[in-house]
């Protein structure tokens, strides 16, 4: 569930920005999966502290596109 969720997220990167964090990508997709197969109830902190910990990464993607979107839009005007 998560992985499919990161993967629809980073499918609407743009391509430039896709390709420069590709390895990072991929190793949260890797992370995702791992999450995915576990239980979450055997072991909740665990999981908790994965997922806060990819979301975080996630974040500094998003941010590292937003930024980019903004150079671009200037570049562009």
């Amino acid at each position: 569930m998560i992985k499919a969720q990161l993967q629809e997220a980073f499918g609407k990167l743009s391509p430039y920005v896709k390709n420069r964090v590709m390895p990072v990508i991929d190793i949260l997709l890797e992370r995702a999966e791992d999450l995915d197969s576990i239980n979450k109830e055997d072991d909740a902190d665990y999981y908790e502290d994965e997922l806060e910990s990819i979301m975080k990464e996630v974040r500094k993607i998003k941010y590292i596109e937003d930024q980019w979107q903004i150079m671009n839009a200037k570049k562009n005007n």
